[in-house]
């Protein structure tokens, strides 16, 4: 079955070679890293005899960040391994290289990382390049990125592959369950799978994983080190954003398309009881920020982040047009809600708020933070809107009531505080079955 995934693969990239050059001129977003992605000017430095080498990869820019606290726990307990990041797409090795680049013009000189590079191609011929300049001894694969050629590629050389931080949307449970037995291309070589929850583990199971090959270790974004901003960071970044002196801010974080109609009407609806709030928007895709401001109805004032700052201050309407802003932002408002919700997308991380202490709000669809978005609602930490008047009623009493508000806040950093461990549970798990 491999063979044949092979075979497939290397012929549909013999046909699509001669629109190679055409990708390299025409896409920047491919000219970034398709050489690298097909093995060549990798940067990777060729492996010392008897050096030890992790690979760890993740996929994109949330993968990345859960990363971190992993690969920061993995040095700590194999401090004389050499750790390789890989990541994907340009946005994840860009942040990447913003966290943990191990060169010496960084400054990050306790870096945890040897090599950051990209992940190649699922094309035979590139993964056994890379494979040969990396050498692993271990491939710690972050949440998802399942790819059989590379599967098997590790399998062929009794290279130990294990999926950490491992999640399973019901969504993605189904569409795995439907290839039948050819869903054991991407499963069955893995070595050990741990999960975030008890019901990830399960869907695992009903693809054939065995149970003793699956353990439950819990979610290491819960690791993540919280941001603190003082007082002078976060006035600077009001000045940013163009937000006045006790102007109360809404921020709509990693929104996607056909959300942000539904948010702009809340907002014109909660703006009659509280008229000088702003609304700071965050799409999923940042490039879609300048269509969405021109979409906006015309009593509705706009700017994005990257314009003047008088635009800001006079705007109802802020969009956040670049990467790596959001998490910030949120050290700013007095309400967020997590986009990919509102619409049948699995919903996006709710804990970067919730690390400010800030209350949540998350549409009807968080299938692929269930277990989180159910202990922020439990813990009144967080509401579920669905429909414009029940949403608006919901934002206006955390808009209106200061001691709510701040009870919901509260209850929402004890969550991100009180969950932590899911590192060192991996870590344990590792160390018992012989991977470090």
């Amino acid at each position: 079955m491999f063979f044949l995934y092979h075979i497939i693969t290397t012929t549909v990239f013999v046909l699509v070679l001669p629109l190679l050059p055409f990708l390299w001129v025409f896409s920047e977003k491919r000219r970034a890293n398709l050489l690298q992605r097909l093995g060549f000017f990798t940067g990777i430095p060729v492996k010392s005899p008897g050096t030890r080498r992790i690979w760890v990869h993740a996929l994109s820019v949330g993968e990345v960040n859960s990363a971190v606290p992993f690969v920061k726990g993995l040095k700590e307990r194999v401090p004389d391994a050499e750790i390789v990041l890989s990541a994907s797409t340009r946005t994840g090795f860009e942040t990447a290289r913003r966290l943990m680049d191990p060169s010496e013009k960084s400054g990050l000189t306790d870096s945890p990382v040897s090599v950051i590079t990209y992940f190649p191609y699922d094309l035979w011929m590139s993964v056994r390049y890379v494979t040969t300049r990396i050498r692993p001894d271990l491939v710690c694969l972050v949440e998802t990125d399942l790819w059989p050629g590379f599967l098997s590629t590790m399998n062929a050389k009794n290279i130990p592959v294990v999926l950490v931080n491992a999640r399973l949307s019901e969504r993605s449970l189904k569409g795995y369950l439907k290839l039948g037995r050819f869903a054991s291309l991407f499963f069955s070589s893995l070595s050990h799978v741990m999960a975030q929850t008890k019901k990830d583990a399960h869907g695992f199971n009903q693809l054939g994983l065995p149970a003793e090959g699956i353990s439950v270790t819990g979610n290491i974004k819960f690791d993540q080190p919280a941001l603190a901003l003082d007082r002078d960071e976060k006035n600077n970044l009001r000045e940013r954003f163009g937000i006045t002196a006790g102007q109360p801010v809404w921020i709509a974080g990693s929104t996607h398309e056909g959300e942000e109609p539904i948010l702009t009407e809340i907002f014109m609806r909660v703006r009659v009881a509280v008229p000088d709030l702003k609304l700071i928007i965050a799409p999923r895709d940042p490039a879609r920020s300048r269509t969405l401001m021109r979409a906006l109805p015309q009593r509705l004032s706009s700017a994005c982040l990257s314009d003047t700052l008088p635009a800001k201050v006079n705007s109802d309407v802020v969009f956040i047009d670049s990467l790596g802003e959001l998490a910030r932002a949120y050290a700013v408002c007095d309400l967020a809600f997590i986009g990919g919700s509102l619409v049948p997308l699995g919903g996006h991380n709710p804990l970067e708020p919730a690390m400010f202490g800030k209350p949540v709000l998350f549409g009807p669809y968080m299938t692929d933070f269930h277990e989180v978005a159910d202990w922020l609602t439990d813990a009144g930490a967080a509401h579920v809107i669905d429909g414009v008047q029940t949403a608006e009623k919901t934002v206006m009493v955390l808009l209106t009531d200061a001691g709510r508000r701040e009870q919901a806040g509260n209850a929402a950093r004890d969550v991100f505080l009180n969950n932590s461990g899911a590192v060192e549970n991996i870590l344990d798990v590792m160390e018992e079955n012989g991977f470090v």
